[in-house]
């Protein structure tokens, strides 16, 4: 995990536990890890795989770029993404501001 803290992952995996109320032998059986090892890891001595940290996301339903990098999840733009990728790009400034005035619309509906 080079490039992050492993004490902060740590720390942030603990944390998401102790919301959920999960004991640590719960979380370490759900992400089919030893108790031992799930300690170490939320102390930050001790650094897991793709796939450990793919499970541990699933099991405390947090993504792997909020254990990572600290980032809340951020809604899914994936099919906003998908249509526009087809739209020719002559039509994209078009797009842009209509969903601009779209936005806008919507933040001052809300703050009434």
């Amino acid at each position: 995990m080079e490039g992050t803290d492993a004490k902060v992952i740590g720390s942030r995996i603990l944390e998401c536990r102790k919301k959920l109320k999960y004991s640590r032998e719960k979380l370490a059986e759900a992400a089919d890890v030893s108790n031992s090892f799930l300690a170490e890891v939320e102390h930050g001595t001790k650094n897991f795989s793709v796939p450990v940290l793919a499970r541990l996301c699933k099991a405390l339903g947090v993504s792997a770029d909020y254990l990572l990098f600290g980032r809340e999840n951020a809604p899914d733009t994936s099919g906003i993404l998908q249509m526009l990728s087809g739209i020719d790009p002559q039509y994209l400034p078009c797009l842009e501001e209509l969903l601009a005035a779209y936005i806008k619309t919507i933040t001052i509906a809300e703050s009434r």
